[in-house]
């Protein structure tokens, strides 16, 4: 679901002494507490709208804002507006690496993979949102798109009105650490065997704002389980690649004509123990 942006992305930013600004769709490289991301101002379904919209990264944080209104989508159908994010990794729909040297890496390769990041997100008249992060699993490691025989990974940590597509398929348990803390954590697992096979995680006491630490391997092999059971199209997920790490929010419904809303992103950090 991420093709329209290729029509859109302009690789274009306003530098002023160590801030990055992006003021429109269109995306660029930085180095977020040492590591190599791309931040991406992505309406990838927006055919147009009016009012301000930046993403901006001032050498510590990154940080998204938008006041969007008469908002006309690319597909009216859709429930997702965009994906305003940051990426680690390969992303295919870019065709563009961060800066990330050992990804994209074959499933059964992948090492014990922790991400931190300490958010925030806020909005305004009960819009449709989520925290979501994602990767590719695709069948070759160079793809500028996906389709059948490949998978979309979502891992939701917070979600308002909007729920993740396809249908409830599974439970899952597993340790995140959140604001220090290790815990146990249930999500609820999603799958849909759209134009590629869709797979989501949505955390079941959703975290609006916080600091997580988690292994994304185990929602790797979680998925692999998931695949295997409901999957008619992949039959070798081990063999496929794993692509990316994507941090972003979803947001909008197909009634959603106007989107007040904002996130920050601190501490951002990867940990690959082999």
């Amino acid at each position: 679901m991420r093709w329209a942006v290729l029509l859109m992305v302009v690789f274009s930013a306003l530098l002023f002494s160590s801030e990055v600004v992006l003021t429109s769709v269109g995306a660029t490289d930085i180095s977020f507490n040492g590591f190599p991301v791309t931040m991406e101002l992505n309406f990838w379904n927006v055919k147009s709208y009016e009012g301000e919209t930046w993403l901006k990264f001032d050498g510590e944080k990154v940080e998204f804002y938008a006041d969007l209104y008469n908002i006309v989508l690319q597909n009216p159908d859709s429930w997702v507006h965009g994906y305003p994010e940051i990426y680690y990794g390969y992303k295919p729909w870019a065709g563009h690496n961060s800066g990330v040297e050992f990804l994209p890496v074959k499933v059964k390769d992948l090492p014990d993979f922790y991400v931190t990041l300490d958010y925030s997100i806020w909005y305004e008249n009960n819009l449709p949102i989520n925290l979501a992060m994602e990767t590719w699993i695709t069948r070759s490691p160079d793809q500028t798109s996906v389709s059948s025989g490949d998978a979309e990974i979502m891992v939701w940590f917070y979600n308002n009105v909007l729920m993740p597509g396809g249908q409830k398929v599974d439970e899952f348990t597993t340790t995140v650490e959140i604001n220090g803390v290790k815990q146990e954590t249930k999500w609820d697992v999603y799958f849909a065997p759209w134009g590629w096979d869709y797979l989501a995680f949505r955390l079941t006491t959703p975290i609006k704002e916080g600091k997580v630490k988690f292994n994304v391997k185990d929602f790797v092999q979680k998925a692999a389980e998931v695949v295997k059971k409901h999957s008619t199209r992949i039959d070798n997920f081990e063999e496929l690649y794993f692509c990316v790490w994507e941090i972003g929010t979803e947001f909008g419904d197909p009634n959603t004509t106007a989107a007040k809303f904002g996130w920050t992103f601190r501490d951002f950090s990867v940990e690959v123990v082999k």
